[in-house]
């Protein structure tokens, strides 16, 4: 989740391709609360916006709970898998003091480091599943945002018409710099968080 920004950047971009492709084929959305476009925004020519995806980063309230539940869950996973590293690497440990001993022969310590390289072999098949895990709950994440995040940008496309809706991110992506006025991230929020209200 650390590179939320520019997974949000990608999110949005494909959601304009799609929203350009509603533009002219004239379907219409469901009829849902009226959205008031910027100030600034003119209605002639092509009609442009942006989100501010850092903002989206820092206040769409679903996204927030999302990242806290995954950090959490990769937090507990690291604490598990350390604590199993550690105990095992002990027990490594007295084993190896057991076999630079002598006083055991090595037939009778073949069986118990079988035993413990079989254990370090599912550690690192259980980290690996973890890992692979914990990467499809980010997918599956990413996925759900960018379902949210298209349902409500079409929303604004419909009611104020939108050519192309883009995202930008300071100091990163393919916009250098924005003009406020076309700045929708407050609409996009509000219907983002709204919906989790009613929940």
């Amino acid at each position: 989740m650390k590179n939320l920004s520019l997974v949000l950047n990608f999110v949005l971009l494909a959601a304009v391709a799609h929203l350009y492709y509603l533009n002219f084929s004239k379907k219409s959305a469901p009829s849902v609360e009226k959205i008031e476009a910027p100030a600034g925004i003119q209605q002639t020519g092509v009609r442009i916006a942006y989100v501010n995806a850092d903002t989206l980063d820092s206040k769409y309230e679903w996204l927030k709970d999302q990242k806290t539940v995954i950090e959490k869950r990769i937090k507990s996973a690291s604490n598990n898998l350390v604590a199993e590293r550690d105990k095992l690497a002990r027990e490594m440990a007295a084993f190896q003091k057991k076999a630079e001993s002598g006083t055991i022969p090595p037939a009778q310590l073949e069986p118990e480091y079988n035993e413990l390289m079989e254990r370090q072999q599912k550690l690192g098949e259980k980290a690996d599943r973890l890992d692979a895990q914990l990467a499809d709950d980010q997918r599956k994440a990413y996925n759900e945002l960018m379902s949210n995040v298209e349902a409500k940008l079409k929303t604004i496309q419909s009611q104020i018409g939108y050519d192309y809706i883009f995202s930008y991110t300071k100091g990163a992506g393919q916009i250098l710099l924005a003009n406020d006025s076309l700045d929708i991230t407050h609409q996009v929020l509000q219907l983002l968080n709204a919906k989790e209200e009613k929940k």
